[in-house]
């Protein structure tokens, strides 16, 4: 798989997997925006797009440099990739919209800190983008060059960052009045995209199991 495609498929992860609105980050930048407090919103989405990125290269690294050499690798992405992406989808799937609520008040000069703090103290992130590079590798991608980590995580960070710029565009153009039934079934829509990935995935491991 080309580096082209590599960072595609970063930018589709990172921004993609931001739009739940369950996460701290977001629930962050929406208290913010809805307070017309735009210009923070922004930065504490930025900053947290960075702490990401570094976990998104982290798991790039880790996996091109000492898992890709094994052949084991390739039943267990598939098995992890199925379980990982049918989990979360589903959680997708039933989801429901809850009030935000009241967020920690910060200085607008250490928002940038602030988000990019919160998201590098969540661990969860190397697990998830570990899962999203091991989905990568299951659909095709051979003898991957460790030097990719930083383009992969650069993309990661912009996909992420993208998706906060438009969220923050959007609440700033409609006054945070989205409508609570569009935002769920767009995110329950997304939640059967990555139930029919997970699958997609089981059915590779079903066929590998086979040969």
């Amino acid at each position: 798989m080309r580096l082209l495609a590599i960072c595609v498929i970063a930018l589709a992860f990172g921004f993609f997997g931001s739009m739940p609105l369950a996460g701290p980050i977001a629930i962050l930048a929406v208290s913010r925006a809805t307070e017309r407090r735009y210009g923070e919103a922004l930065r504490i989405g930025l900053g947290a797009a960075a702490a990401e990125g570094i976990y998104a290269g982290v798991a790039f690294w880790g996996f091109s440099t000492f898992l890709a050499s094994h052949a084991i690798v390739v039943p267990i992405s598939h098995g992890t990739t199925a379980l990982v992406l049918c989990a979360v989808g589903l959680s997708f799937v039933f989801w429901k919209p809850r009030d935000p609520g009241k967020p920690r008040r910060t200085s607008h000069r250490g928002a940038l800190f602030f988000g990019f703090s919160v998201s590098a103290l969540n661990p969860t992130l190397v697990l998830t983008w570990s899962a999203a590079v091991a989905f990568l590798y299951s659909k095709g991608l051979k003898e991957p060059l460790s030097l990719y980590a930083l383009p992969f995580g650069v993309c990661a960070a912009a996909g992420v960052g993208a998706w906060f710029v438009v969220l923050v565009w959007l609440l700033r153009r409609y006054g945070g009045m989205l409508p609570k039934g569009l935002l769920t079934w767009m995110i329950r829509g997304m939640g059967l995209v990555l139930v029919g990935l997970g699958v997609w995935s089981g059915v590779q491991l079903v066929q590998w199991i086979e040969r």
